[in-house]
């Protein structure tokens, strides 16, 4: 990972954390140790070496035509409106699971906004009356939030799309509050945060020093998770290593860099001191339990039971949960990052 190595370090010290990094009888060790001394000298030379006997393999380039049906064959579904989903152990609110998902093809195939309308069409009629007369582009929506990114901006208007709008009639089912003896939907996975939080706090992960052994470790601990769970996203079943010199998840800590004393928006780390994208979203679902665990403790549960047996609530105040908790996880409540 050369995004862990230090710019100040000298080729000697960059070949030996190359060389620490590899795991002790595995093909890559091998292939270093037969490596000619005019081979590894430098730090470019391995480097040169490295990429003729692992050349970078070429991705497929998929057609903007191609990204575009995906985009406009993406539906969200009624159902699915103020449901907590859970996909690959990571829990997002329906709506914006398919706010995220949207945006990313928008990107991809940098649409500016010519797209919004089609793709609004895939979305329950409640939903849409919530966004306004004025059909929003992409700027208008990325500037909604900062950063400025169209997946953020989107998903910022659809967190506040709530479950009451005086348009629908039908009730949402909404897993937030499970009650007692009942279960979740068929096909979705409920367990409640405080189970979540026991399980990430009886598997704490080993968190490393910021050094040339330190960085090392931590290599092997990423290795492993990616043999182990592939592309998985983390969850307490799948803790995720955390970057050497940081602290654990869950502390207040700040989610860009792993430290304690400032908040998201405060952080003025760059480069090499900013934790992995995976590690940033796992550090925010852990404050997300804690911060929903805080607020039931406070919180007397409403159910209101369908002949279902399912727990549905359609008030105001448990559409302000729903806003408050997205934007409690983007840094913009108060409270630590």
């Amino acid at each position: 990972r050369r995004n862990l190595i230090s710019p100040t370090w000298k080729d000697p010290e960059k070949i030996e954390f190359f060389e620490l990094s590899l795991k002790s009888g595995s093909y890559a060790k091998s292939w270093y140790n037969k490596l000619a001394p005019t081979e590894k000298d430098t730090f470019a030379h391995l480097v040169a070496a490295f990429q003729r006997q692992w050349p970078e393999k070429e991705m497929a380039i998929r057609e903007k035509g191609e990204l575009q049906e995906e985009l406009l064959s993406l539906k969200l579904r009624p159902e699915d409106v103020g449901v907590r989903i859970v996909e690959e152990g990571i829990e997002e609110w329906g709506q914006v699971h398919w706010a995220v998902k949207a945006a990313a093809f928008a990107a991809r195939i940098e649409d500016d906004g010519g797209l919004i309308p089609q793709a609004l069409k895939n979305i329950p009629d409640s939903l849409l009356l919530r966004l306004g007369p004025k059909r929003k582009t992409w700027a208008d929506l990325r500037a909604q939030q900062q950063p400025q990114t169209p997946t953020r901006g989107l998903t910022t208007a659809f967190s506040g799309m709530a479950a009451s709008s005086p348009a629908r009639a039908d009730p949402v089912r909404r897993v937030l509050f499970q009650a007692p003896g009942t279960s979740a939907p068929a096909g979705r996975t409920y367990r409640p945060d405080t189970e979540r939080l026991r399980m990430i706090q009886a598997a704490p992960v080993t968190i490393h020093p910021r050094n040339q052994a330190g960085l090392a470790a931590y290599t092997q601990q990423m290795a492993a998770y990616t043999q182990k769970h592939g592309a998985l996203k983390p969850s307490e079943e799948r803790p995720y290593p955390l970057t050497p010199g940081t602290v654990a998840v869950g502390s207040g800590e700040c989610h860009k860099c792993g430290t304690v004393g400032h908040y998201n928006a405060d952080c003025t780390a760059a480069g090499a001191l900013l934790v992995p994208d995976t590690e940033f979203r796992w550090r925010q679902i852990v404050q997300s339990i804690h911060t929903r665990i805080a607020r039931n403790a406070r919180t007397t549960p409403v159910n209101i039971v369908t002949d279902a047996g399912e727990d549905v609530f359609g008030t105001a105040e448990y559409d302000q949960v729903v806003i408050e908790e997205y934007l409690r996880s983007q840094g913009k409540v108060e409270g630590p990052s």
